[in-house]
């Protein structure tokens, strides 16, 4: 008899129904394609490999290889045989998830780790005969078994784990039927710019593979990418504001090619209108945002078309996600009424792995915190107006960093902006701003431009121009290391 719940299992089974199907393809990488048949002889092989290597059922594994299909199949493979995967960030792991061991493709020394067990993808993947292991033990899991650890901090500000059950991620994954466009759900081939450290970048992995589709990743070059893109008939893309705009300018370099996209959807940051405005024209009309947390899953979606005409739209909010804005006691505030935003949902977690303090602060009472400040309207219309430890403060005036990139973006050279506090010499915080410009930015201009909007005080004192602003995987502002670029400042 067959049972149990492996987050794996409709993978195998769509292997069994059409083997020579692609299933995972990285255009221009040197290992471009993987099929169903072979990424099945794949998810056994490494199964069989990583017991010989001393992994077990329950342990926690960490992958930290940059060959994205191999990475996905240690994934898969690892979560066969009931080790729980986690795609490493960094060297270091948050000290109370106790890493079993640290997947790599080189030797590395980690912080936080048992031990380091380098796999080369000749052994790994292809040093056996791909036939199932034996033991039905081996393979069973419970949907309560835990199968992933998702790192995240951009509730508490340092990285915590995530815990996700084999149950757990099934059901997030029925609920996209809700929180993506209309579109992504025929979808058969589809192109994630998120990394498997990501929460989207790991669902929509086992999204695609589960309904026999294939998932496109980002290879060696933009060139590749999007010949492979067309050569493929790519329907949909997911990409944070940021990302998408690195596609815009290879589209913009070449007017000759054309976007065949049906639809692509945004994640991790605000939609910029005038961004929104030119992939619109330039890419696909389908446009979507998305917003939501790690912790509880997707909680609004809303047309490009429609939120962007209002500063700080995220979406509406989706059947079965609840929403509310309440004061610093924590009570529900009006429709209208600008607050704390609290967040829940029946697919999110109860807490961060290990149960570390900080998870205590912001899973509350069945809720979860994700520290926006927004204001929700009858018709479900969620407005973020930014981070609350976002707070810019000058001698008492205060205000929000968002508030000052927003008028920083209505500028005519400006894509993007990032605004943050620097001491001087005399240990006076000043008002810094990292901007990504469309052309040449004048710096009075620009001053010019937000006093005229805010007022003097939070007109930025410097500027500094770059190429793209930090990012986390996950696509959203990394503001811990916006003063680390004041380097690049002008002279």
């Amino acid at each position: 008899m067959l049972c149990g719940m492996n987050i794996v299992d409709p993978i195998l089974f769509q292997a069994k129904l059409n083997p020579a199907a692609p299933a995972i393809c990285v255009p221009g990488a040197a290992r471009p394609l993987i099929s169903y048949g072979r990424l099945e002889r794949t998810i056994h092989n490494i199964g069989r490999v990583a017991l010989s290597a001393g992994l077990a059922r329950g342990q926690v594994a960490a992958i930290h290889v940059t060959d994205k299909i191999f990475h996905a199949a240690l994934i898969l493979g690892l979560a066969r045989i009931g080790v729980v995967t986690m795609s490493a960030r960094s060297r270091s792991f948050p000290p109370e998830i106790g890493v079993d061991a640290v997947i790599v493709d080189a030797p590395a020394a980690y912080q936080n780790a048992k031990r380091v067990v380098v796999a080369d993808q000749g052994g790994w993947m292809d040093g056996g005969d791909g036939v199932p292991l034996d033991d039905p033990r081996l393979t069973s899991a419970g949907g309560d078994d835990l199968c992933r650890i998702t790192l995240t901090s951009g509730s508490t500000g340092d990285p915590r784990g995530i815990p996700f059950t084999h149950r757990l991620v099934m059901e997030r994954n029925a609920r996209l039927a809700f929180t993506r466009d209309t579109r992504f759900q025929v979808c058969a081939r589809f192109y994630c710019d998120l990394g498997f450290a990501t929460d989207p970048g790991f669902r929509d992995l086992l999204r695609l593979l589960y309904k026999g589709g294939t998932i496109f990743y980002y290879g060696e070059d933009p060139e590749s990418l999007v010949q492979g893109l067309t050569l493929y008939q790519v329907q949909g893309m997911m990409a944070s504001p940021e990302g998408l705009s690195e596609y815009l300018k290879f589209y913009d370099a070449y007017p000759n090619v054309a976007c065949g996209l049906d639809h692509i959807i945004t994640q991790g940051a605000a939609m910029p209108r005038a961004l929104s405005q030119h992939v619109r024209a330039r890419m696909c009309a389908n446009l979507s945002s998305t917003y939501g947390a790690t912790e509880t899953g997707g909680i609004t979606i809303g047309p490009a078309h429609i939120i962007a005409e209002t500063p700080g739209a995220a979406g509406y909010v989706t059947p079965g996600a609840e929403v509310e804005i309440v004061d610093d006691g924590d009570q529900p505030l009006p429709f209208g009424s600008e607050g704390r935003v609290r967040l829940r949902t029946a697919q999110m977690v109860g807490g961060y792995y290990g149960d570390p303090p900080e998870g205590r602060h912001v899973f509350r009472d069945g809720w979860f915190y994700p520290g926006d400040v927004g204001v929700l309207h009858p018709d479900g219309m969620l407005i973020i107006l930014g981070r609350e430890r976002a707070l810019l403060n000058f001698g008492g005036d205060k205000v929000r960093a968002e508030i000052v990139e927003g008028v920083l973006m209505t500028h005519e050279s400006v894509a993007h902006a990032a605004v943050f506090t620097h001491a001087d010499a005399l240990g006076v915080a000043k008002l810094w701003a990292a901007v990504v410009t469309r052309s040449q930015a004048d710096d009075d201009a620009l001053r010019r431009h937000c006093a005229q909007a805010l007022g003097p005080t939070f007109a930025p004192a410097h500027f500094v121009v770059v190429e793209s602003l930090p990012l986390t995987e996950g696509g959203k502002l990394d503001r811990a290391r916006l003063a680390a670029l004041i380097g690049k400042a002008r002279p």
